[in-house]
């Protein structure tokens, strides 16, 4: 299976590295996938996705803890748990409900320059959490970052106040599920698919509730390609990948840290942009707006590059090798220190 191979892997330096690359990929494909469903076939009911996706996910997770309950079994449902992870949970509905909606208004590029903002208040966030900030010219790249997201925003010809409200919520509730991820899985002491189950049985009846609300049935059963195979195939491997893409994010974020996270997202949206511009033909071409885009992603390159080399900077320096460091591999020096030990998943 995929996870013996990552017991080994954990050793290696670059493990946090190959972490967020693997939620990078992951992450693009979804994005296009998703898009391909909603642009290409017209279907414009998203949370009819999200509904099939979570059950997807929640399929999945049962599934794996009844085939191997040794390696993803976790404790079975207590609602003393429940009650302390449902702040994460509602976090995690509100970042999908307000995303979807705000893809409504919003071409890809720009959907993705504004949710740079989660990377400031994941940075925020976890100086008041936890006390950490990153060094100044990290900080500085995150700013940078940002500032090509406002100007971005400001030079966007499709200029739609409801797509940017919507996208500013997305970005604040990602955060603040990327930092109750990082501070609730450590107090829960569940791991990765304990936590996606959770996640996903709390955050369900508010999605159902949405749903109905929303009035996508009507829409869906008059929907003309509902009985095509083709679309059948897409819209299945679509909430399939949600599953990956969820397990993803708390791996990267437990195994590195919320800020990683964030900024994996930026880089990956990179890529997604250049594909979105040449893939679906929705975005207007205007010069200040790709030079501002431009901004934005050079400071996440900067940031990367600075993570990067303060986690190669990390790995020189012999560490006593009692049982911990030898688990948490220089890689993870990279990301906060003494973070490392506490944060890997069991």
């Amino acid at each position: 299976g995929k996870m013996t191979t990552g017991q080994r892997l954990s050793d290696h330096p670059c493990y946090g590295l190959m972490v967020a690359a693997g939620y990078g990929t992951i992450s693009i494909t979804i994005t296009l996938f998703n898009k391909a469903v909603f642009s290409y076939y017209g279907f414009k009911f998203p949370l009819t996705l999200f509904v099939a996706q979570m059950l997807f996910s929640l399929l999945f997770v049962s599934g794996l803890k009844f085939i191997s309950p040794e390696r993803f079994g976790f404790p079975n449902f207590q609602f003393a748990t429940a009650k302390k992870l449902l702040p994460m949970a509602l976090g995690w509905w509100v970042y999908g409900i307000s995303g979807v909606i705000a893809l409504k208004y919003l071409n890809v590029p720009m959907f993705s320059a504004f949710r740079r903002f989660t990377t400031i208040i994941v940075m925020l966030g976890e100086y008041r959490f936890r006390g950490r900030l990153p060094p100044r010219n990290q900080q500085l790249a995150v700013v940078i970052m940002c500032a090509g997201a406002a100007l971005a925003g400001l030079t966007d010809i499709t200029f739609n106040l409801v797509g940017y409200f919507w996208v500013s919520v997305c970005a604040a509730s990602t955060a603040l599920y990327l930092l109750f991820i990082d501070k609730l899985g450590r107090e829960s002491g569940l791991n990765d698919f304990g936590l996606l189950f959770y996640n996903n049985v709390l955050s369900f009846p508010f999605m159902l509730l949405s749903w109905a609300v929303s009035g996508e049935l009507e829409g869906v059963l008059r929907y003309p390609h509902l009985r095509e195979f083709n679309f059948q195939a897409f819209f299945l491997v679509s909430a399939a990948q949600a599953f990956l893409l969820n397990f993803f994010i708390f791996f990267c974020t437990r195994v590195n840290s919320p800020l990683v996270t964030s900024v994996t997202g930026t880089v990956k949206d990179l890529v997604t942009n250049v594909l979105g511009m040449t893939l679906f033909g929705d975005f207007p071409f205007n010069t200040v707006n790709m030079l501002s885009i431009g901004v934005c992603f050079g400071g996440s390159a900067w940031y990367s590059r600075l993570k990067y080399l303060a986690s190669a900077h990390a790995a020189l320096p012999p560490v006593d090798e009692d049982a911990h460091n030898s688990k948490s591999s220089s890689a993870l020096k990279l990301m906060e220190e003494g973070k490392a030990a506490d944060k890997l998943p069991e």
